[in-house]
């Protein structure tokens, strides 16, 4: 008696099922998609194809546009290449000459605060160095000074890459060796990228104001933004904080070369020898583009008189512009970095290879360029 009732219920069920399922479609179809899905993934196809197709264990890119309304960390690829622990965006990494923009940074503070000028000669504080009273202080932060850059010097890189890797550096040993040899040009007539003319501003730092360079990063820079996992290092071979592996290919072997900790960091030092994260340098570059580390009219002058280089790319007061973005790029043994904030678009780029090799973060930058914004960056 009980039959048909039961049937009944059944079926009431299973048509009350396909009324909630086929609502439930109707509503997920006329959810709005999220505008930037589309560039998001195309972002991360072509991060995937730098770990697929070319000798790179690993990569953590940031890209965070305010405008619209994107704030992307992605990671590919592996920290640990024997062990395949995976890259992780909270992990810190050797920035390289990204280091110049803070050591630039220091200086053009010294020069707001009236203790030198940018039309100072060297001389005034290195009167024993070759042509040292035809070289200025915006020289040396522009790299028009012709002196020699010492990481170009056969017998540096004999020492640091083959003899003894991990040797310490005084800043004065460093700069002697760029003076062991003819300046490139007459100062100030020409452009070369040098790491020696990085190296002196930082002893010029540290002789104006008796204090570390170390110390004077930290307290105008890294205390008041809060950056708790950023520190220029004077030495040693190891990073003091949770990393990544660093990498260089080893032809030889056709494999990869672990060198985090063979070479001693004080070769870099105020050209090179800073750490950070991913979100900490975002914070930084922001600040060192936007304004805040600098009188207006000195931050004018240093993102407006620039050296041209080439078709949307430009170098100024220790900072290098790329389309509309400044930052800087920087190159270690094992860590490749590029750090870039445009404030017209309103929009930072932080990118990490944990190798040194054929391949470097800038050309993903123009990568993501092309897909955030096509020619118009």
């Amino acid at each position: 008696m009980n039959q048909y009732p039961r049937k009944a219920c059944h079926s009431e069920r299973v048509f009350f099922l396909l009324i909630g399922l086929l609502f439930l479609y109707s509503c997920q179809k006329d959810e709005p998609q999220d505008p930037n899905h589309e560039v998001i993934e195309k972002m991360k196809l072509v991060t995937d194809s730098i770990i697929k197709y070319t000798r790179v264990p690993g990569v953590v890119a940031l890209v965070v546009d305010h405008k619209k309304g994107i704030d992307w960390l992605y990671s590919a690829g592996f920290s640990d290449v024997p062990n395949q622990l995976p890259m992780d965006g909270l992990n810190t990494f050797r920035i390289g000459s990204t280091t110049k923009t803070m050591t630039g940074t220091v200086l053009l503070q010294l020069v707001d605060e009236g203790k030198l000028s940018l039309d100072d000669k060297l001389s005034a504080f290195f009167p024993e160095y070759p042509r040292s009273d035809e070289v200025t202080i915006a020289m040396l932060c522009d790299m028009k000074s012709g002196i020699f850059n010492y990481t170009e010097d056969e017998g540096w890189q004999i020492e640091e890459y083959e003899t003894n890797p991990a040797r310490k550096w005084t800043p004065q040993e460093l700069v002697q060796i760029g003076f062991l040899h003819d300046h490139y040009f007459d100062p100030g007539t020409d452009w070369h990228y040098s790491n020696t003319n990085t190296i002196i501003l930082g002893m010029i730092i540290e002789k104006l104001t008796g204090n570390s360079l170390q110390a004077e990063i930290e307290n105008r820079i890294l205390n008041p933004l809060n950056l708790k996992h950023t520190a220029l290092l004077t030495g040693g071979t190891e990073l003091p904080v949770q990393h990544s592996k660093g990498y260089v290919w080893d032809e030889d072997n056709n494999d990869f070369l672990d060198v985090t900790n063979v070479f001693d960091i004080s070769w870099a030092w105020a050209a090179g020898s800073a750490y950070s994260s991913p979100r900490e340098l975002q914070k930084y570059v922001e600040t060192l583009v936007e304004g805040g580390f600098l009188s207006e009219s000195l931050q004018h002058k240093r993102i407006t008189e620039l050296h041209q280089l080439g078709p949307n790319l430009a170098y100024g007061y220790a900072i290098l512009k790329r389309g509309s973005f400044f930052g800087h790029n920087g190159a270690l043994p094992g860590y490749t970095t590029s750090m870039y904030h445009s404030k017209v678009k309103n929009c930072s780029v932080v990118i990490y290879f944990n190798c040194l090799g054929d391949i470097a973060p800038d050309f993903l930058f123009y990568r993501y360029m092309n897909i955030l914004y096509g020619q118009d960056y």
